[in-house]
């Protein structure tokens, strides 16, 4: 079971996944693409939206591929754009 303190858990296609609950946990799971990409939203980051994108960046690691689409109609809808 992983530390509760570095990790969270969810539930994806009826199987626990775990994912990285810290910074430095989402960095090391990314691909190298990736971890440029949340360096760059972190980069541009206020304190008002850094939980924003820590919960973006661990959604993507938990969801399957398929899922990307349902993903960004929701965040589309989330700012007003659908």
């Amino acid at each position: 079971m992983a530390d509760p303190e570095t990790s969270r858990w969810t539930i994806r296609n009826e199987d626990r996944v775990e994912v990285p609950a810290t910074v430095a946990g989402i960095r090391e799971a990314l691909s190298d693409e990736q971890r440029r990409l949340f360096e760059e939203e972190l980069g541009r980051a206020t304190v008002e939206t850094v939980a924003d994108i820590v919960r973006h960046w661990i959604l993507d690691l938990a969801s399957d591929p398929e899922d990307a689409e349902v993903f960004a109609h929701l965040e589309a809808e989330n700012r007003g754009a659908a």
